[in-house]
């Protein structure tokens, strides 16, 4: 995000990069194919792998979900300077270094005998995608100016085919298989990717056009206050980031519910993956219905349906209907995630756009990152249906501060 507003103020369109191969193979399909494979491997070992092994080697339930969330804790702090980095650096060199990660990490995962070892893994896997996806999507706003909206929404596309395929990938070569070869399984992938983005062209920064680190850390520092100052910004910001304590809750403990309901393996990675289709496949005409009708209403009834689903998960025991409010649930976060990003997008100043959405999408990772840590402790002390009960209710109450917070009908408005 940060790289993509610093190219979007550029004073110069820069020229796309030539073709790869002779000319049969552009950078920006390599990007795409790189952007599956990265996403594809990472998300393998993300839901409900990820839940499901922590169990096998004796993590206690209330580790699990920071076992789950640590991936996320880490792009957290390095989401931050991601784009200060690529200004230093180059957004290939970053690409690399995030794939080397995904390369690496998963084999990593076949020395796990306890949990301590697994949140060192977990931690450091999530170095992978916290460098590599900004700078991939910085990658192609800088070098398609013209058509920059086409072209990020068909890498982001390609990208978001990874995140639907990649539970039902590793789940189903969990249930034929065992823990140790879906752990090779999303390594080889992440090998494939690392060796297709070797190719690119370099585009270190010359040294003119490069920011020196206080330049950056002043970015940093503009987009902070600018989430801290001011309400609007801080309203959505902090609605968007309480909604996804939902999203990080499911991934780390619906496996687990789910095996207590006798449902395989195989169907709870179906389960993610109904969820992450139904989300993919409803945000464009959602944000494109929100641009027409206006994004509060949107964000009241998104988040209002995930908070219902839920509450209604530890009722059930059924796949069918489990994968029923999976989709539900998909539905309402491609409902409120559009509408709250261009929100964040038309209450930014122009010239601190970078920044503040850096900020943005790392408050964002915040809630990610604790609904696991809390729900844990809670399911712990009370089990399944009061802990997602209260997680719901914490999300139903940040929604009525945000509904009476922007009242006025400018707020949030082009």
């Amino acid at each position: 995000m940060e790289g993509g507003g610093q190219a979007a103020t550029e004073s110069t369109t820069p020229t796309p990069p030539p073709s790869i191969a002779g000319g049969r193979l552009s950078p920006f399909v390599l990007l795409c194919v790189v952007g599956f494979l990265g996403r594809l491997s990472y998300e393998m070992l993300r839901s409900p792998i990820t839940s499901l092994f922590a169990e096998k080697i004796g993590a206690p339930t209330e580790i699990i979900g920071l076992l789950v969330a640590s991936v996320t804790i880490t792009g957290i702090f390095v989401k931050l300077p991601s784009g200060g980095l690529a200004d230093l650096f180059g957004f290939r060199r970053l690409m690399q270094a995030g794939l080397w990660v995904k390369a690496t990490a998963p084999f990593l995962y076949l020395l796990v005998a306890i949990w301590p070892v697994l949140l060192a893994v977990r931690f450091y896997h999530g170095l992978s995608t916290a460098l590599y996806a900004p700078a991939a999507s910085a990658q192609v706003a800088k070098f398609y100016p013209t058509e920059r909206g086409k072209r990020l929404g068909i890498y982001g596309a390609a990208e978001n085919a990874g995140v639907v395929l990649g539970p039902v990938l590793g789940a189903s070569v969990l249930a034929w298989s065992s823990f140790s070869v879906a752990f090779v399984v999303s390594g080889i992938i992440g090998i494939l990717a690392l060796l297709a983005v070797m190719p690119l062209p370099k585009d270190n920064p010359p040294k003119a056009a490069r920011k020196s680190v206080g330049e950056i850390t002043s970015g940093l520092i503009a987009g902070v206050r600018q989430i801290i100052g001011d309400p609007a910004i801080r309203l959505v910001s902090l609605m968007e980031a309480t909604l996804y304590t939902s999203v990080g809750t499911l991934q780390a403990y619906l496996p687990l519910y789910a095996l207590t309901r006798h449902i395989s393996i195989a169907q709870i990675g179906l389960i993610f993956g109904g969820q992450g289709i139904a989300s993919i496949v409803s945000r464009p005409f959602m944000g494109s219905a929100a641009d027409r009708l206006g994004r509060r209403p949107f964000i009241m009834i998104g988040v209002t349906l995930c908070a219902a689903v839920l509450v209604a998960i530890p009722f059930i025991g059924s796949f069918w209907t489990l994968l029923g409010l999976a989709v539900l649930f998909g539905l309402g976060t491609g409902m409120v995630t559009p509408s709250t990003t261009a929100m964040i997008g038309d209450l930014v100043k122009r010239g601190d756009f970078g920044a503040a959405m850096g900020v943005f999408g790392s408050l964002w990772d915040v809630g990610h990152a604790s609904g696991p840590l809390v729900a844990g402790v809670l399911i712990v002390w009370l089990g399944y249906q009061a802990a997602f009960g209260i997680i719901a209710a914490t999300i139903l109450a940040a929604l009525a501060v945000f509904v009476l917070g922007s009242r006025d009908p400018k707020f949030g408005s082009k």
